[in-house]
């Protein structure tokens, strides 16, 4: 402490022993349960990339993570569907998009781009869900340095 300047102590500490190594990328908050919010964490060293891993804590429990998935490359940005609290749209760093169902305890997507869905071909920067339309399909946005929003 410095007599004229303040101070600033964490009040919790939010780790995962899998996220060893890892870097911190994305956060967004759940719009529903206002106390949770997920993490994606990936790499910001792209010679070197490694797996992906995405944890959704509580400030209810932050000595351990509620939920948490595995991709097989780094995350890179992360979004929770405004009015399914439960849908987290993620972008990975191979060009990937997928939608985690944090409900589940599976650790698989219920959707995951490929080739033929039109994956990107370099890193996802964005992903954003649009308001549901009139037939309450879920559609989300994914924004990529390939040059294509899909």
């Amino acid at each position: 402490y410095k007599e004229g300047e303040g101070t600033l102590l964490p009040l919790w500490k939010f780790w995962s022993e899998r996220a060893r190594r890892k870097h911190v990328t994305a956060l967004a908050w759940n719009p529903m349960y206002l106390d949770l919010f997920a993490v994606g964490y990936g790499s910001y060293d792209f010679m070197k990339q490694s797996s992906g891993l995405i944890c959704c804590f509580s400030l209810k429990n932050p000595s351990h993570p509620e939920y948490s998935f595995s991709t097989e490359t780094g995350v890179m940005c992360l979004d929770f569907h405004p009015n399914h609290p439960s849908l987290l749209a993620v972008g990975c760093y191979d060009g990937s998009v997928m939608v985690f169902d944090i409900r589940s305890r599976l650790n698989k997507p219920i959707f995951h781009s490929t080739v033929k869905t039109g994956k990107h071909t370099d890193p996802v920067w964005q992903v954003s869900w649009q308001h549901e339309d009139i037939a309450k399909n879920l559609n989300f946005f994914s924004a990529s340095s390939d040059g294509r929003v899909t």
